[in-house]
């Protein structure tokens, strides 16, 4: 016998979700039922969760953060107090 488990989205998520489900021939239940079926043969998630994506934390940004960091405490450099005037002083 099944359990009744509710979850919550943000909005507009439920539908977008339910779209690509249905373009997979699952229902929304039937999705979350082969998620959760994975994670127990695996014990694991089945995909991987990181901030990888996100260019912020790439080696290359965060080298260059932390020479930015450096010129400053060594009294080089420029700071800004808005976006706007680097983007000002590049054009």
């Amino acid at each position: 016998m099944s359990k009744h488990t509710t979850i919550r989205l943000e909005p507009g998520k439920k539908e977008e979700f339910s779209k690509i489900c249905d373009n997979m021939g699952l229902s929304v239940s039937g999705a979350i039922n082969v998620f959760v079926n994975k994670v127990l043969q695996t014990h694991r998630i089945p995909f991987d969760i990181t901030a990888g994506n996100d260019p912020f934390y790439s080696d290359e940004n965060q080298k260059y953060l932390l020479e930015s960091i450096a010129q400053l405490e060594r009294g080089e450099g420029k700071i800004y107090h808005d976006v706007s005037e680097i983007f000002a002083e590049r054009s």
